[in-house]
């Protein structure tokens, strides 16, 4: 199964992405607005999950190598998710080493009045079947001010993963 196929699976996942949650921040009389969506497979055994490593990244519909380190923002946005996948007790180990799970991030961003609304997916995949198991589709409303977005962003990804599945 190749990325394309992933790719198609996600975008039939967002149409049918479960679950809703809404953060709401103030800063400097700005509304940066959080919404989750989270859906996972049901029948996945999460507790043979103990490794992942990223598989790239689609930032505005460019697909970026998982090993491309140049975008400072890129790899921002990658350590929020790789912190919450520690403290769900995975290991980040490199692709050569066959890891569990495969984690690819969307990035998408579009105009709405005065500020821009940011879409980040987070798709994680099981590597020997590259079967989707769990995936969140965050979107922001994000402002001029850089760390106010990650600070969003953040929350936005640590709501995502309070649904993530608990072993079995």
């Amino acid at each position: 199964m190749n990325i394309r196929f992933l790719i198609l699976w996600l975008a039939l996942g967002l149409l049918t992405a479960g679950g809703c949650a809404k953060v709401k921040e103030m800063y400097e009389d700005k509304r940066y607005e959080v919404k989750v969506r989270t859906n996972f497979e049901q029948s996945a055994d999460f507790s043979s999950f103990h490794t992942f490593a990223h598989s790239g990244m689609t930032d505005r519909g460019r697909k970026i190598a998982a090993t491309d380190n140049n975008s400072p923002l890129r790899m921002r946005i990658k350590e929020i998710v790789n912190m919450q996948l520690v403290a769900k007790d995975l290991r980040q180990v490199g692709l050569e080493d066959r890891p569990d799970l495969l984690v690819h991030l969307l990035l998408g961003m579009n105009d709405a009045d005065k500020y821009q609304e940011a879409t980040l997916v987070v798709y994680l995949a099981e590597s020997s079947e590259k079967k989707r198991v769990w995936q969140a589709v965050i979107t922001e409303t994000v402002g001029d001010n850089l760390e106010q977005n990650f600070e969003v962003i953040s929350k936005g990804v640590t709501q995502a993963f309070k649904d993530y599945p608990q072993a079995k």
